[in-house]
């Protein structure tokens, strides 16, 4: 601005009127240009005159409309004998040529002008003819033209003009576009009051319903459709007929109820009667002559008739009806011969009569034009003398008034306030209302703010255009909302000369007179700084700081630098920004630079990262001839204080690294070095004002939430390792950057952590990251501490940083390079302690100064060898530091095998459990802290049940040797070896998780069951406290249970958690785990399924057991009898010996006191269980597999059916409650059901056993047909017999119940099934052999009957050789309830010559069985 040579006080004449923008334009023709900062300049100022579009065929328009002016028609007649000297002929032809100029300009003032709200739609009308305009974007020019929709000639009368005209958006109905325009309505008045409406392509109709009739009509080319359906309106009428040139709405008003009685009263005095509810009335404001300005009130509804009244209506309807009635009937009421009357034209409807209450008087002024604001409550009147009334509509009287303003058009402007996004939903933006005029004699576009506000911005513009404003929104809204409210989209438009469409854009600040206003101008401000810098990439500095000197306020100046921060992608241009400002305003003691001098700063560091970054690497020095690299190297780590055990683990760690890598598959870096604006991201800087205030901390924090982190670590660090030579530039640039040495640690083992560490060249690039650490510590003096009983909270944090990293390899080599720093720091500090004369100090730590050297000792690192050994000999001073990262160095080591071992998924031949696919992932020192040792065993057990071991081989694995073949019995055939795998586990080099499958499936199946007991000896190794056979057992138990419990219609995973939990060796954890398993797991499924009367299987009966099949419960019931059983045996151990020891209280280096206690833990700490309630709920899962399993219907035989009162009332309680004994008697009828019960489960048993009948033909005859082969049965189903009736045995013992019954049934069950020697075997153990000879008499019996009915032919000569009783009891016999019929005749005799043995002499039976056994041998 310095350049302009314009006069002082001109220019200051110019900024004290408020003429900012002719300043600015005066300012910009003198250089012939305008840039983008001109614009934005006057927008933020005095707000701005945009361009909206531009109007196709001006010329023609006008041409159309006024055809008959003064420019069109030829030049006048001169008269033929008046002749003028040449200076007056030439002063009549300018004269003339600037009047028709005039005139020919200024024809757009005289047209009648509307456009529609949503300024899509433009109307131009002249005398009769009318132009339809229509918005269409030009994609070429960039611009939104209007092209002509219609033109033409819409006067229907002879002399009809148009007078007014208005365009009104129809809303969309349509659900897909809620709130939206569906069309627009073209509303045109005629000077003979007549009003027509036409669609955009100018149509005649009414409205909706109309235009769908209009389109019906075009679509079948006729117009003898229908009629159009009728129009609702209203209409009014002025009172008297007063004379008014315009008149606008103000829209529905109810008086207050007060004011409505009290005009009454005063109108009609003191006995005046009105009505208690004041009519609601519809206002209008006019303007003329007489009255200057009214307000018509015209009232919604009617008064109630008075009865004389309705009386007189009624008698002059009857007085006419009569008449004309007489005139029909005397003969002079009309004939036929005459002509029908003429066609008359439409009755116009009477209008409502408007009262004017009350308005404004003056004689000699006559009002012109009324515009009406948007909120209803103010009017702009425009008159003859020139002036502009604001009046206020709800007082009726004018509050202000502007003079000299002839000719002047009037607008109005509604602004809201822009809210930010935060408080969008909350708070609703203030609104501020502005006041346009236009001078067309002045060529001078104003507004001014309401109501007593000033002018705020003054627009230089054409002398012969038009102003429309529209206060409207869109039609048929009703109840659809619409964001913002329903106000136009365009409310004031101008048009110039040429055709060109403006709009105006007036901010909200320019309202307020406070100090709001400052901070508005400052937003807009910022907002014109964010569009320069989003549109022109190619902006100056001088712009740019020109825009922030008249920032004001501190808060949005600090606002203005943050947008830099962000926007600004030239560093060059910030840093120059950055420095203009500090040099102008580093004087000034109002203004705070902290933000500036921040920002200084750090661009100051990201250009100096940026250099040292692309610099190429520093020079390494060759190794010598006789030194190699592996000796190199140890010295390296030697003088890093490490220990040969690290040094073997390090090497380790570095080979199995380097081989995941390999794996992997790299892509290049597209992302390149970090920009600056993500640099200045990825740090906290803090831009609030009022907490810059408040806090003197000049520090600033990483953006610990931002994702460019590792990018930013990667600037920071990348060149620093590589180049030594800036270490301490690169030191003293981080210091003064304000960066805090902490996080800066944290970031170099972010990076560190994401380094592609070689196992060839990583304790070279240890050696690096050492000095990089020692210039970090050495920044933060509390790093720094010559004390051994304290624990340096420096290193603490580091420590604790450490624990959080998931990369094993990259954390142990970060953490020795750490500890080396900090074992030479507080070295340093001994002996600078000792040079000052501290003889206290030096006493103590004279020993330990040999121990480590500090950097001055260290120069070269050649020189360093001990030839002592890997560990050091001899006494020195340890600090309590250096004892915590020995302590965290174990804990990495521990974690690298447990995750090395882990992440390997051996394949066994042929599993012994079922798999789960159970992931593992990556592991932290800081992940197991917090879960505690539990955790250890609970990953253990997760990565078992993918391998699916036998846990007897887990059982084993603790108390024997690794060479030992293990004691299982189902294992004893198998030969394991170990000596190649032990020497693997050794090493600790077990294969890479990559190659575990590989490797896997190369061994055999023996070999891969010994690989993972030696992996499991491995890791109880190295956490003998944390893992033993019953802690691995305990958790791989329970990841089965959990497994199960996710889908309980898969028993398999409940058959594996029994046959762990079978396997734990330490009786106590076993029985707190059962204890568990049962509350947690089994107690609601058993529940459930012991108390289901009915068969599973029933499709009618709902099954609230939710198994999905009979199959699926009966292994659930199973399981539960089995768990039931061992978990007995169980209580019986614990009671005679000891509980284990508390596995809390055992102390190692992965102890937490704040972590959850283990799995183990819960277990022991259960409650002992009650032997009498394991008893009780044995029973119950007896009783209930043996109803699901044998599907016994009586509806007796309930499962709580067979328990006493008692027992029910203790079922599914606390194992550990007291429950009744089981040898208590019971009731006689209890008891006969039991043994019902019993017996029929033993002989459903016995059915279920195959048999094997046939032969290599296929049959099942002798080889004469002559009878029935021997029936043998298969040796599994006896078995399987046998254990169901041992069952029974077992649980008849422990009801009491006297097992002869149930060996008598069995034997008769035998032989009934035809099973004769299965029978035979049994009949010594019954003692009552009386009693089962007389039921093995029953069974000869009716076999002997089946003989006879089976031969007829041969029934006369069976029949007569036996006696009649035998005969007789014969006859008794049903042999129908035999189960088997396929029996040989001799086993009659056998059978006879058997139950003989057993029946006495002296019974009656023993007769029968005589003869039974003669009529056997005569058979």
């Amino acid at each position: 601005m310095s350049s302009l040579r314009i006069d002082k006080t001109k220019r200051l004449q110019m900024l004290l009127q408020g003429k900012i923008q002719a300043f600015v334009e005066f300012h910009f023709n003198r250089r012939g240009k305008k840039s983008k900062l001109a614009h934005g300049l006057v927008k933020m100022t005095t707000g701005q005159l945009e361009s909206f579009g531009v109007l196709e065929k001006w010329s023609e328009i006008k041409s159309y409309l006024f055809p008959n002016s003064v420019t069109n028609q030829g030049e006048e007649e001169k008269d033929d004998w008046a002749w003028d000297d040449e200076e007056t002929t030439k002063t009549k032809d300018s004269k003339k040529k600037d009047d028709l100029k005039k005139q020919s300009d200024s024809w757009s003032q005289n047209c009648v002008m509307t456009h529609s709200p949503m300024g899509d739609m433009l109307v131009i009308a002249g005398n009769s003819r009318a132009v339809f305009f229509t918005s269409e974007w030009d994609v070429k020019s960039a611009r939104m033209k209007f092209q002509i929709s219609f033109q033409g000639e819409l006067a229907q009368e002879e002399g009809e003009k148009i007078t007014s005209a208005i365009c009104i958006p129809l809303v969309s109905k349509k659900k897909t576009s809620p709130g939206a325009p569906d069309w627009t309505c073209v509303f045109i008045g005629f000077s003979t009051g007549q009003v027509r409406m036409y669609t955009e392509n100018g149509s005649n109709l009414t409205l909706r319903a109309c235009r769908n009739h209009l389109a019906r009509i075009q679509a079948n080319a006729t117009e003898n459709v229908m009629d159009p359906p009728p129009l609702t309106y209203k209409k009014w009428q002025y009172e008297n007929e007063q004379p008014a040139n315009d008149c606008e709405s103000i829209g529905l008003h109810t008086p207050v109820t007060f004011d409505h009685l009290f005009n009454g009263s005063i109108l009609g005095g003191f006995q005046a009667k009105c009505k208690s509810v004041p009519l609601t009335s519809f206002i209008f404001v006019s303007t003329g002559k007489k009255p200057y300005l009214a307000f018509n009130y015209a009232q919604e509804g009617q008064a109630i008739p008075v009865l004389t009244e309705i009386a007189y209506a009624m008698a002059s309807k009857l007085k006419s009806s009569l008449i004309s009635a007489a005139s029909g009937w005397l003969g002079f009421g009309g004939g036929a011969s005459k002509a029908p009357p003429p066609k008359e034209k439409p009755q116009i409807e009477p209008a409502t009569s408007m009262s004017s209450r009350f308005g404004l008087v003056d004689s000699r002024r006559i009002g012109q034009t009324v515009s009406v604001s948007p909120c209803r409550k103010l009017s702009a009147v425009t008159d003859s003398l020139g002036r502009v009334l604001l009046i206020d509509n709800n007082l009726g009287i004018a509050v202000r008034m502007w003079k000299g303003y002839r000719e002047a058009q009037v607008g109005w402007l509604q602004v809201t306030e822009e809210v930010s996004s935060r408080s969008r939903r909350e708070i609703q933006g203030r609104k501020a209302l502005f006041l346009v005029i236009y001078a067309p004699r002045r060529g001078h576009l104003e507004v001014y703010t309401m109501q007593q506000g000033p002018k705020v911005a003054t627009f230089n513009v054409s002398k012969n255009g038009r102003l429309i404003s529209t206060t409207f929104g869109m039609m048929g809204l009703n109840n659809i909302p619409i964001k913002g409210g329903n106000i136009p989209s365009v409310q004031c438009l101008f048009i110039d000369q040429d055709a060109n469409l403006f709009t105006l854009c007036i901010p909200f600040h320019l309202v307020l007179c406070d100090k709001t206003a400052s901070k508005l101008k400052d937003i807009h401000l910022l907002k014109t700084m964010q569009k320069i810098l989003k549109e022109n990439p190619e902006v100056t500095c001088e712009e740019l700081v020109e825009i922030l000197t008249q920032v004001r306020t501190q808060a949005m100046i600090n606002q203005a630098f943050k947008l830099l921060s962000q926007k600004c992608k030239s560093v060059q241009i910030l840093k120059e920004i950055l420095d203009t400002y500090m040099k102008r305003y580093c004087d000034e003691d109002e203004k705070d630079l902290s933000v500036v001098f921040r920002l200084q700063s750090l661009t100051d560091l990201y250009t100096f990262l940026i250099e040292a970054a692309e610099k190429p690497p520093g020079y390494v020095e060759p190794v010598e001839d006789n030194v190699d690299q592996e000796t190199q190297d140890l010295t390296i780590l030697r003088c890093l204080h490490a220990t040969g055990k690290e040094m073997r683990a390090l090497q380790d760690m570095a080979e199995i690294n380097c081989a995941r890598k390999s794996k992997l598959v790299k892509f290049a870096d597209e992302d390149g070095i970090i920009s600056l604006n993500d640099f200045l991201a990825a740090i906290s800087i803090e831009f609030d004002a009022n907490k810059i205030k408040a806090t003197s901390d000049t520090h600033v924090k990483l953006n610990h939430k931002s994702d460019l982190l590792q990018s930013l670590g990667s600037l920071v660090f990348s060149g620093v390792l590589n180049n030594q030579s800036e270490i301490g530039e690169w030191k003293t640039r981080l210091h003064d950057a304000g960066l805090i040495p902490m996080e800066v640690m944290q970031l170099a083992l972010k990076h560190w952590s994401e380094t592609a560490l070689l196992s060839s060249s990583y304790v070279i690039s240890m050696k690096q990251l050492y000095q990089v650490l020692t210039a970090l510590s050495e920044l933060d003096p509390s790093s720094v501490s010559n004390e051994f009983s304290r624990v340096n909270k420096w290193w603490e944090e580091v420590r604790k940083e450490i624990t959080k990293s998931y990369k094993i390899f990259h954390v142990y080599s970060f953490a020795i390079v750490c500890r080396g720093v900090a074992i030479d720091l507080h070295n340093n500090a001994e002996i600078a302690a000792r040079e000052r004369g501290d003889s206290k100090k030096a006493s103590t730590e004279e020993t330990s100064t040999d121990a480590g050297a500090g950097p001055s000792h260290r120069t070269d690192l050649k020189a360093q060898e001990d030839d002592s050994g890997d560990d050091m000999e001899g006494w020195e001073n340890i600090s309590l530091d250096n004892v915590k990262w020995n302590f965290l160095l174990k804990q990495i080591e521990d974690l690298s095998i447990l995750s090395t071992i882990l992440f390997q998924r051996p394949k066994l031949h042929q599993p012994a459990l079922p798999l789960l696919n159970n992931e593992i992932q990556e592991l932290s020192v800081l992940n197991l802290l917090d879960k505690g040792k539990g955790c250890i065993a609970e990953l253990v057990g997760k990565w078992l049940t993918t391998i699916g071991i036998d846990p007897f081989l887990i059982q084993n694995n603790e108390v024997a040797p690794k060479n030992q073949l293990p004691s299982s019995p189902e294992l004893k055939k198998k030969s394991r070896k170990k000596n190649e795998n032990d020497e693997v586990v050794e090493g600790v080099k077990p294969p890479e998780p990559a190659e575990a499958d590989t490797a896997a499936d190369a061994l055999e199946a023996d070999n891969a069951v010994d690989f993972v007991q030696s992996l499991l000896h491995k890791l109880t190794e190295n956490f003998s406290v944390s893992l033993s056979s019953s802690i691995i057992l305990a958790n791989y138990c329970w990841e089965y249970c959990l497994q199960w419990h996710k889908d309980t219609n898969d028993v398999q995973y409940l058959d594996a958690a029994v046959r762990c939990v079978f396997a734990i060796p330490s009786p106590h954890i076993k029985q707190g785990m059962m204890s568990m398993m049962w509350s947690t797991f089994l107690v609601k499924k058993f529940a459930v399924s012991a108390s289901v009367g009915k068969l599973a299987k029933d499709k009618l009966v709902e099954k609230p057991s939710s198994f999905v099949c009979w199959e699926t419960e009966e292994g659930f019931l199973r399981n539960c009898v089995a768990f039931m059983d061992h978990f007995m045996e169980v209580n019986v151990m614990c009671d005679g010996s000891k509980p284990p020891r508390n596995f809390s209280a055992t102390k190692s280096h992965w102890s937490n006191d704040m972590a959850s206690a283990s799995l183990t833990d819960l277990a022991v700490a259960q409650n002992p269980t009650n032997y009498e309630m394991l008893l009780l709920h044995y029973q119950l899962t007896l009783v209930a597999h043996f109803l699901h399993k044998f599907r016994i219907k009586k509806s007796s035989m309930k499962s709580t059916a067979l328990f006493d009162t008692k027992s029910r009332m203790m079922f599914f309680l606390d194992l550990g409650a007291q429950a009744p004994f089981s040898n208590v008697e019971v009731d006689l009828g209890l008891k006969v059901l039991r043994e019902e019960f019993l017996c029929l489960v033993i002989s459903n048993a016995i059915h279920e056993i195959p048999e094997e009948l046939q032969d290599d033909n296929g049959s099942v005859f002798s080889e004469d047909n002559s009878q029935y082969k021997q029936i043998v049965p298969a040796l599994e189903g006896v078995q399987e017999c046998e254990n169901w009736v041992r069952k029974c045995c077992d649980l008849g013992r422990i009801w009491n119940i006297d097992l002869d019954c149930l060996r008598i049934n069995q034997v008769c069950e035998f032989y009934s099934s035809g099973l004769d020697l299965l029978g035979l075997e049994l009949i010594n153990s019954v003692s009552a052999r009386d009693i089962l000879g007389s039921k093995l008499l029953v069974i000869v019996g009716m076999r002997i009957n089946f003989v006879i009915d089976s031969n007829p032919d041969n029934v006369t000569e069976i029949v007569s050789s036996l006696s009649t009783n035998l005969s007789s009891w014969l006859k008794s016999l049903n042999y129908s309830k035999l189960r088997c019929l396929r029996f040989s005749k001799q086993s009659i005799t056998e059978l006879t010559q058997q139950l003989i043995q057993l029946i006495p002499e002296s019974s009656y039976d023993y007769k029968l069985a005589e003869e039974l056994l003669h009529s056997g041998n005569f058979l």
